[in-house]
């Protein structure tokens, strides 16, 4: 089929369209001529309107004839969905040289056809022409008829270069190809009176399967699909239907008037949202179908349907009634989407025409009343304009304006072939209305528009720092199990010695046996994929009962002479507190006995392994240094302590760190694992720490001007601090989230006097920004949790802030913060009680151990805690601050998007 000036003409003056039929005057025959407008952002071109329609067809090659732009821009964003094939997502292209240009491509054309053929045997290879090929004048129709000849395989010629037109021309092109080269090809193996086709339902999403179900159970086949996951051969029998149902779109009229001319088919236009329209288009093709009982069934499903639909439909009708939409989009879907949200008590009060014929714009005037405004045309600052003038709750549009909406604020949803959910058929209505909910009532919207606390500061509004909580109060349960399944916890002298490898020459060392200190080290070791320091007293069965004073003394003197340690950790075990061993006599002794070591600072911290967990262990660590090395001394004006607590990880520190160090301030950090954990090479070898918190900063404490505690186990260390010292302290539970950060930047700018850096402003804006892309992927998730008390506070309150359902949330120990988690139960408990709890979440977050559940739940699983001993990089892993906020927001929502494919794979292959 030659794309002439005249064939380009004879679709713009497309007679079933109404755009033509109602010309008078001088009007009168002429073509629309389309003319995009340069300068100005324009839809889709010619090419991409061929490709939009004909891409559908899933076990089709598509082989796009130019260089590399229009199929390397292009290939695999389409939303159709397919039950078989995946061809189509295939993206086959000549790739034109300049060589190309110069001397032709039919002969790499030629090649290209034969080639995909060999290889994947398609049922059919449609070509598409770019501008490129069409300038130069390739002949693609002599092609495609030399290469079907010899492959015996049809193939199709598209010329659809993209200068001829818009993208609404384009959907014509590619139809005419069908008519031409498909439709009438192939017959049926069996026809029925009721044989239809849809025209224009591309099965974005998915939405296509929400309605086959509803014409299958009245009796009612599709015979063909045009084109929404379609097979070449059911398009090639479309002839014989015995009506043309065109979906939501005249870009397809030709198709319909042709084939009625042609076959006799006769066609109507309906809609597949809303209620009514859905009811519409039922009774519609079994009136045109002219069959009495076919009739009957219809209204006996439709009855059934809606009675169903209304009792789901109660909630949101209620949460929905009132809300003021602007509606900008284009063609059937002006109207027809009003008449969904119209059926959930919303309120269009402003649409768009684009695109709409004189009989839409009389439904749209109709649906929306007088105060409604219709919009010709649009760009986003007007778009920005009517919404606030008409102070529209939310917008509905296409992709392409959805950032305009979410970076003014303003809630959206996606109506266009860019939509990952399908609001077709009385299903479609259930879904779009949890979407419209999800987007009005996410709790992203105040945290989206709130000041931050130093811009409010500077309009004299003043409000306390507090940490946002849940207003309900969970309610803690201890699991009643007499044996613990795949223990989530692990133990207080691992916490503990976790804590003193942030300390520089530090040589942690565990008084028990030989097993205690093994285990903790393969953790460790596991975990940060770095050499660690642990040592043991070793104890055996004879000193186990006759005390372990002398293996605690031979312990340190060996660690002394092998390894000259500045500072050693000294943790007691299970074992150890169980025999009741006097470890601070134990320790006075072994200073009286060797004097020469009172320079060696020996912390003691009671570890017991019968209590408690890591995060336990971890603050009982800093608590022991705390108490045991500040020296009282002259305050420093610029320095301050940060007690980071074992909720962060090395990458975390840095980050604190940086973010302190931009204020002005210089910290202490106890304990520093980002100079010791997080993964760096040495000049030399050590056999003991080699970066963290030095013994002199640890003496300095006492001389900071303000403690800063990150996470709640850090309190009673600050408060020894302040008793020790008078240093008045902040806790901040979290540093992850937008408010939490906000606070901690606040209280640095108080404290130093230095104004928000720039930088920082600048993130929490990107924050904000990737709050709003992610949103749509959080809402309404239900996440299951196993963290310690720290990080699950964390973890919980920023995917609440996100929209998420905190469906599970099991932990390891008591804090005070578990009261406040948003859920009505948290379980301290093990992985066997997790597993159980976390049965038809969306998503499990726990440490590596979470594996096996993940895989056996068939969930997928984000790695978070301790251990991690199946995933790279813990040491440099960061989540806080707002750069860090960021990052776990995109590597959930990239894990959404995953299991998003995952489930569209498994429902092509049922």
């Amino acid at each position: 089929m030659k794309m002439t000036q005249g064939k380009v003409k004879e679709l713009l003056a497309e007679p079933g369209c109404e755009h033509n039929q109602h010309k008078h005057g001088d009007k009168k025959n002429k073509t629309c001529t389309q003319q995009a407008q340069p300068g100005a952002a324009q839809g889709g071109c010619a090419f991409d309107g061929a490709m939009i329609a004909l891409v559908p067809i899933t076990d089709v090659a598509h082989i796009v004839h130019g260089p590399i732009a229009c199929a390397g821009n292009s290939w695999g964003s389409r939303g159709s969905l397919s039950s078989g094939s995946m061809l189509y997502k295939m993206g086959f292209t000549t790739d034109l040289t300049e060589n190309d240009v110069i001397f032709g491509g039919e002969k790499q054309l030629h090649k290209s056809i034969l080639e995909v053929h060999q290889q994947y045997q398609p049922a059919a290879i449609f070509v598409y022409s770019t501008c490129v090929t069409a300038l130069i004048g390739d002949d693609l129709d002599a092609v495609c008829q030399k290469a079907a000849e010899q492959t015996g395989t049809p193939v199709i010629p598209v010329n659809s270069p993209g200068f001829i037109g818009s993208k609404n021309l384009g959907n014509r092109v590619g139809g005419e190809a069908l008519l031409e080269y498909v439709i009438g090809t192939a017959e049926p193996e069996y026809t029925t009176p009721y044989d239809i086709n849809l025209i224009g339902e591309y099965n974005i999403a998915g939405e296509l399967w929400n309605v086959l179900p509803l014409f299958e159970k009245v009796g009612i086949r599709v015979l063909s699909k045009i084109t929404g996951d379609a097979r070449y051969h059911e398009v090639a029998c479309a002839h014989r239907a015995k009506l043309n149902v065109m979906i939501c779109s005249k870009a397809l009229i030709n198709m319909a008037r042709k084939m009625e001319e042609r076959y006799g088919i006769p066609y109507i236009e309906e809609s597949f949202y809303g209620v009514e329209d859905m009811n519409r288009c039922l009774r519609n093709v079994a009136l045109k179908l002219g069959d009495a009982a076919l009739q009957q069934r219809v209204e006996r499903l439709i009855t059934e349907e809606v009675n169903q639909l209304n009792d789901v439909l109660v909630p949101y009708r209620d949460r929905l009634q009132g809300k003021r939409v602007v509606l900008y989009t284009g063609g059937v879907k002006s109207w027809s989407i009003i008449s969904a949200a119209k059926d959930l008590g919303m309120q269009v009060v402003a649409t768009s025409t684009k695109k709409s014929t004189e009989e839409d714009k009389a439904r749209i005037r109709e649906l929306l009343g007088q105060d409604g405004l219709m919009l010709e045309k649009g760009n986003a600052q007007e778009l920005l304009q009517v919404i606030a003038q008409t102070q529209a709750d939310m917008l509905i549009a296409g992709g392409r304006n959805q950032y305009t909406a979410l970076k003014a604020r303003i809630p959206f949803l996606d109506i266009n072939q860019e939509r990952h959910h399908s609001y077709a058929g009385y299903a479609g209505m259930v879904e779009i209305a949890k979407e419209l909910e999800e987007s009005l009532y996410s709790p992203i919207w105040q945290q989206v528009r709130q000041m931050a606390p130093w811009e409010m500061q500077q309009i004299g509004k003043n409000e306390d720092r507090k940490m946002p909580c849940n207003n309900s109060i969970a309610q803690v349960v201890t699991s009643k199990k007499v044996i613990a399944v795949n223990p989530l916890k692990q133990s207080q002298p691992l916490g503990a010695a976790l804590a003193f490898l942030g300390l520089k020459g530090m040589m942690p060392l565990f008084h028990g046996s030989q097993g205690c200190t093994a285990f903790a080290k393969v953790m460790l070791v596991r975990h940060f994929r770095e050499a660690i320091p642990l040592s043991t007293t070793a104890m055996t069965e004879v000193s186990t009962i006759l005390g372990g004073e002398e293996n605690v003394e031979q312990a340190i003197l060996t660690i002394v002479e092998k390894f000259q340690p500045e500072i050693i950790g000294l943790c007691t075990t299970g074992l150890t507190e169980t025999r009741g061993d006097d470890m601070e006599g134990i320790l006075r002794n072994f200073r009286k006995k060797h004097p020469q070591l009172h320079h060696l600072p020996i912390v003691l911290v009671s570890t017991a392994d019968f209590k408690g967990a890591l995060q336990d262990g971890f603050a009982a660590a800093v608590e022991g240094l705390v108490k045991e090395l500040p020296q009282l001394d002259d305050a420093k004006p610029d320095q301050i302590t940060v007690l980071a607590g074992s909720l962060l990880s090395p990458g975390d520190v840095q980050e604190l760190k940086e973010i302190i160090a931009n204020f002005g301030l210089t910290p202490i950090i106890i304990p520093d694992l980002s100079d010791s954990l997080d993964g760096h090479l040495e000049d030399s070898y050590s056999a003991v720490t080699t970066g963290g918190t030095t013994v002199t900063e640890l003496q300095e404490i006492g001389r900071s001007v303000y403690t800063f505690a990150i996470g709640e186990s850090m309190r009673e260390a600050a408060d020894i601090l302040e008793r020790r010292f008078g240093i008045p302290y902040e806790v901040f539970p979290q540093l992850t989230g937008l408010t939490a950060v906000d606070q901690f930047l606040q209280a640095l700018a108080d404290l130093s006097g230095v104004d928000i850096p720039e930088r920082y402003r600048h993130q929490r804006r990107q924050l904000q920004d990737a709050m709003l892309d992610t949103h749509f992927y959080f809402g309404r998730k239900r996440i299951a949790l196993a963290l310690e008390p720290d990080l699950l506070y964390t973890i919980a309150g920023w995917l609440k802030v996100m929209g998420a359902e905190i469906q599970v949330a099991v932990t390891t120990t008591r804090s005070p913060l578990l009261e406040q988690i948003p859920i009505e139960t948290v379980v301290i408990g093990d992985l066997g009680d997790f597993e159980q709890l976390a049965v038809g979440s969306d998503l499990i977050i726990t440490n590596s151990n979470g594996a096996a559940i993940a895989q056996r739940l068939n969930i997928p699983l984000y790695r978070l805690g301790f251990p991690i001993f199946d995933r790279l990089g813990n040491g440099q892993r960061c989540t806080i601050g707002y750069r860090g906020t960021m990052q776990l927001l995109f590597d959930i929502g990239n894990l959404f998007l995953e299991e998003q494919e995952k489930m569209l794979r498994a429902d092509r292959a049922k």
